[in-house]
């Protein structure tokens, strides 16, 4: 039981604990708490030319073989091609070994109701499912997979990437902060079967649901970026 606590400290360790006891009660309750973040577009390279040359970065369309690959249920990736969600791959040596998503404009969570929305969309996107095959994680793909999206999105003019953290994922937040990332608002659903309720640090602060079109909209800022 100490282990949450030692982990995420006393209030998230406590949260991390009533997910589990609530998922193990029934699959219909869950508690998700996430952390929003947003990090620069560093329009120069973080790897040396060397590393960088190692992969090759390039987009996904609709229909290419590498889709069906991803560990993604179909109802999501239907969801993520519906709002024009963009995929960039990964390949070394022309094997595909990860990849990430993001979305100009807004982005429909897939977990709970709810739609992230970007204030400034011409210089921001919110990226989402940064995936590596298990394999291929104790490389460089990592660092060498954010470099090689970063190269795509500063020369589309982008500046700024928002992402959804989840609170008990400390492996992603670990690796975001090493990319500059900064904190621009907190959530946390609670679902029980049909009912969601959210809490955030962000307007409207306080939603509740019943079904799914009844989605609460969240405004992300990149001016929250403390340079």
């Amino acid at each position: 039981m100490r282990g949450p606590f030692r982990e995420f400290g006393l209030a998230a360790g406590l949260l991390y604990c009533v997910d589990r006891v609530l998922s193990r009660l029934t699959p219909q309750m869950r508690l998700y708490v996430y952390e929003l973040v947003v990090q620069p577009v560093p329009a120069e390279s973080v790897l040396p030319r060397r590393l960088g040359k190692q992969l090759e970065i390039r987009e996904i369309k609709p229909g290419d073989p590498e889709i069906s690959l991803m560990p993604v249920r179909p109802e999501m990736m239907r969801l993520r091609l519906a709002q024009n969600a963009v995929c960039l791959g990964a390949y070394r040596k022309g094997e595909f070994i990860g990849y990430m998503w993001f979305c100009p404009i807004r982005y429909e969570e897939d977990e709970v109701r709810c739609t992230y929305v970007l204030a400034s969309t011409q210089d921001s996107v919110f990226d989402f499912d940064f995936y590596l095959f298990p394999q291929y994680r104790m490389g460089s793909g990592f660092i060498g997979l954010w470099n090689g999206a970063n190269e795509i999105l500063s020369r589309r003019g982008v500046r700024y990437t928002f992402s959804r953290l989840a609170r008990f994922n400390t492996a992603s937040r670990r690796a975001h902060r090493h990319l500059g990332c900064e904190v621009v608002g907190r959530t946390l659903f609670l679902q029980a079967w049909r009912l969601e309720v959210m809490l955030a640090s962000l307007f409207p602060y306080v939603h509740v649901s019943m079904k799914n079109s009844r989605r609460v909209h969240l405004t992300l800022r990149p001016n929250a970026l403390r340079a």
